[in-house]
């Protein structure tokens, strides 16, 4: 006699979903926190320039140049109802300060928090907000030594410059056209313009001829 193979339990069907439901589950798994991170990313580019500034008493004092190479980008999920991120954008900025012809070279980085949020719109409008920050919010390390520590004083608030100068670049990036319209995404009009692909992709080329059971017997009465 030999042992019959013991059968497995079928899984339970899974719960149906609402509307809502579902609607909320495609947000989360479209709009996820890694496609936010490249968007970001590919809105900021690879590199800054700025200067040379004046900066110093009267702005006469000393000239700033600076070079500066975004990093990849980190993030959160905000927890709560609603979908949003918490995104931190590192920057890699090597600058230099002309006083007198003396040229001092430094190394800082900047992170920028950005917080980016959905809305929807009637009639099927998805709305992307992004919210930066604060000056003071826009964290700034400076390597230095001691000398080079010294020549950063005596050019008062040329670190504040730096954080200003950071925000208006990224200002200026976000408030362009052709970004402020991916802020706004037609999900109607998104699908109706990839719908004949949909259906490409899913219908084969050459379908089967159709088979008629009832036209087949009566071909064999005739």
């Amino acid at each position: 006699m030999t042992d019959e193979p013991a059968l497995e339990p079928t899984p339970p069907a899974p719960a149906p979903m609402t509307y809502a439901d579902f609607g909320e589950a495609f947000l989360r798994k479209v709009i996820h926190r890694r496609r936010v991170l490249e968007v970001i990313e590919r809105v900021l580019g690879e590199k800054i320039e700025l200067g040379p500034i004046g900066a110093g008493p009267g702005r006469k004092f000393a000239k700033v140049r600076a070079v500066g190479w975004f990093q990849p980008t980190s993030g959160i999920e905000i927890p709560g109802p609603d979908i949003g991120f918490r995104i931190i954008v590192p920057v890699d900025v090597d600058f230099e300060i002309e006083i007198a012809r003396d040229v001092n070279r430094f190394r800082a980085r900047l992170l920028v928090p950005i917080t980016v949020r959905l809305r929807l719109e009637p009639p099927l409008d998805l709305l992307v907000d992004v919210a930066l920050p604060e000056e003071d919010e826009v964290s700034l390390q400076v390597e230095t030594d001691k000398r080079r520590s010294a020549v950063l004083q005596r050019v008062a608030g040329l670190e504040n410059e730096l954080r200003r100068f950071m925000m208006r670049v990224m200002e200026k990036e976000f408030a362009k056209p052709h970004i402020q319209r991916i802020m706004r995404v037609d999900l109607l009009q998104l699908v109706d313009d990839t719908w004949p692909e949909l259906v490409d992709r899913l219908l084969p080329d050459d379908p089967p001829p159709h088979h008629d059971p009832d036209a087949e017997a009566a071909a064999h009465l005739l």
